[in-house]
């Protein structure tokens, strides 16, 4: 099931990416340092353990890229603000439950992680292809 929403998610991308349009260039290099700084994170996290230095360090990397995007990108959209809450509120989860398991390979914190994975494209969707 979660394969077939990401999969439709996808799909929906692809077909928006041409009618998108155009960003400044400052706010598509910082939607591009969002998107590097975000698997950053969940590579070091998954790699060092949610717990680790290096991992806390991504987060908080990963959180100015998304300050440095809203300062330079245009107002989003209504649809663009939800699905950007959403994300924060399931990123926070996320990072408590991976935490509290204190393994990136706990149940709990791997489904915490298909959560956020599928709340991410969503914001994708509705704020980068504007």
């Amino acid at each position: 099931m979660k394969l077939r929403a990401l999969c439709a998610s996808l799909l929906a991308v692809a077909a928006c990416a041409g009618a998108a349009q155009a960003a400044t260039p400052a706010c598509a290099s910082a939607r591009l340092q969002v998107e590097i700084s975000h698997i950053q994170r969940v590579q070091a996290c998954t790699a060092q353990g949610p717990n680790s230095p290096v991992c806390r360090q991504n987060e908080q990397v990963e959180k100015l890229q998304w300050q440095m995007m809203d300062a330079v990108c245009p107002s989003p959209t209504p649809q663009c603000a939800v699905n950007r809450q959403l994300y924060d509120i399931v990123s926070q989860q996320r990072a408590i439950k991976c935490q509290q398991a204190g393994s990136s390979t706990a149940p709990v914190c791997q489904a915490a992680m298909q959560q956020e994975d599928v709340s991410f494209l969503q914001v994708k969707l509705s704020c980068f292809m504007q």
